[in-house]
C-alpha cells in the first residue's frame, strides 16, 4: 500500500509523497498556489467563479474571467498529470459556476488533521492519558503560523489568527494536565515551543513563571493565577462579542452601499489607507438623465435609480463603497491600477443597465476622479 499524499499550510505550503517534496513548480506559479490554498482551506463547499476571481486580480480588468480560472485549473491539472500521482487525480471539482477541493479525496492535510486532535482531545473527558496524547499530537502537528509566505492575502489572516489561538488553547490544556503530575520541567519546555512560534502570549508567559517557580506553592500565587486566568477567559468572551457584532454584515456579497456621511468617513479612511497600500482609489459620480427633458415621473426615476443601484452592486467588488448623492446621482468608490481599468468597470455597470433595466429612455454618464492619499 502506497503512503499518503500528506499537504502541508502550517510552516508554507507544501505536497508530499514518502516526505519527499511533489510538485515543486507549484512555488513559482503564484496564482494558482493561491488558487489551490483557497480551495483547501475552504474544502467543504463549492467557490464561485466570481469570489475567486475576486481573490486572484483584485483590481484588474478582465473581459472573461471565467477563462483566466480554467487555465490556473489547467496548469494545475497538468502538473498533476506529469507527476503521475494517482492521489491526486480529480482533487479539484468543477461545479456549475464554481470549483471546489475533492472532500473525499484521500490525502492528509496537516491543518486539519490538528483540528480533528484537538476535537478527539475535547472529547476525551475520563481518561487523561488518552487526551495528553492526542493534544501531543495537535501540537506536534503545528510547525508554524498558516502560510507565512501568503500572509498578506486577506483572507489568510483570520484563519491563521483562528488556528493559533486554538494552538495556545491546546498548550494549555496539556500543561494543566502536566501540572497534575508536577511535571515543571515539561511545562518550560512547552512554553519554549510555544514562544518559538508565538513569541507573544501573556497565558504562556504567566505558565511559564509559575513553572519557574515550581507550580502554585503558596495561596498568594494560586489567587494570582485565578485571577489572572478569569481576566484572560473575560477579555476573550469580550473580544469574540465585539467581532460577531461587527461581522454581522459578513454575509453580504456586494459592494457596501452607505449614506452620504458615513461614505464620507469611508473617503477619509481610504486615503490614509492608500498611503501604505500604495493602491489608486477612484471616486465616481454617476448620473442618470431622462431623454425626454419635458416630461418629469418622479415615481419611474426612482424605479430608474434603484435598477442602476441594483446593477453597481452586483457589477463591482464587496470592497467597493456607494452612496445616494442626489436624486439623480450615485457617488461610487473603488481600486483599480489605472484609469483605463476604471472607466472598464463603470462601462461594465453602464452596459449592465441598458440591458438589465429596459429603461431606454435614460442614459447614465459619468466622471471618474483618483483620490489623493492623505499627504497630496
Amino acid at each position: 500500500m502506497s503512503e499518503k499524499v500528506r499537504i502541508t499550510l502550517f510552516n508554507g505550503f507544501g505536497i508530499y509523497m514518502e516526505d519527499k517534496p511533489i510538485l515543486d513548480s507549484l512555488a513559482n506559479t503564484r496564482k494558482t498556489k493561491l488558487f489551490l490554498c483557497y480551495l483547501l482551506l475552504n474544502k467543504d463547499k463549492p467557490i464561485s467563479h466570481k469570489e475567486l476571481f475576486e481573490l486572484l486580480w483584485s483590481g484588474e480588468d478582465y473581459a472573461n474571467p471565467g477563462t483566466a480560472l480554467r487555465t490556473l485549473l489547467y496548469r494545475y491539472r497538468a502538473l498533476v498529470e506529469a507527476t503521475g500521482i494517482d492521489a491526486l487525480e480529480n482533487s479539484i471539482l468543477s461545479r456549475r459556476g464554481a470549483y471546489q477541493w475533492n472532500p473525499d479525496l484521500d490525502v492528509s492535510i496537516d491543518i486539519y488533521d490538528f483540528e480533528d486532535a484537538v476535537n478527539r482531545a475535547t472529547e476525551c473527558t475520563d481518561d487523561d492519558k488518552e487526551k495528553e496524547k492526542l493534544l501531543l499530537q495537535a501540537m506536534e502537528l503545528y510547525t508554524g503560523n498558516l502560510l507565512p509566505d501568503s500572509n498578506e492575502e486577506h483572507w489568510v489572516v483570520p484563519k491563521a489568527v483562528i488556528l493559533r489561538d486554538e494552538y495556545i488553547q491546546t498548550a494549555l490544556a496539556y500543561i494543566e494536565l502536566l501540572k497534575k503530575s508536577g511535571k515543571y520541567d515539561e511545562i518550560i519546555s512547552v512554553c519554549n515551543r510555544v514562544q518559538e512560534f508565538i513569541p507573544v502570549s501573556l497565558d504562556i508567559e504567566n505558565e511559564m513563571n509559575l513553572a519557574l517557580q515550581k507550580g502554585l506553592e503558596t495561596e498568594s500565587m494560586k489567587n494570582e493565577y485565578d485571577l489572572f486566568r478569569d481576566a484572560s477567559e473575560d477579555m476573550k468572551r469580550m473580544i469574540g462579542g465585539v467581532r460577531e457584532e461587527m461581522e454581522t454584515d459578513s454575509s453580504e456579497n456586494t459592494a457596501f452601499v452607505c449614506e452620504y456621511d458615513m461614505f464620507r468617513e469611508v473617503y477619509r479612511l481610504q486615503r490614509r489607507l492608500l498611503m501604505r497600500t500604495g493602491e489608486t482609489m477612484f471616486l465616481t459620480m454617476a448620473t442618470l438623465r431622462s431623454k425626454n427633458k419635458d416630461k418629469h415621473e418622479p415615481l419611474k426615476n426612482e424605479r430608474a435609480m434603484s435598477a442602476l443601484l441594483e446593477c453597481c452592486k452586483h457589477e463591482l467588488r464587496m470592497g467597493d463603497s456607494i452612496c445616494r448623492y442626489s436624486e439623480d446621482q450615485y457617488a461610487i468608490m473603488f481600486p483599480v491600477d489605472s484609469y483605463e481599468n476604471a472607466v472598464k468597470v463603470m462601462e461594465r455597470v453602464r452596459m449592465s443597465f441598458y440591458r438589465k433595466s429596459n429603461l431606454n429612455e435614460y442614459m447614465l454618464v459619468y466622471r471618474i476622479t483618483p483620490l489623493k492619499n492623505s499627504k497630496e
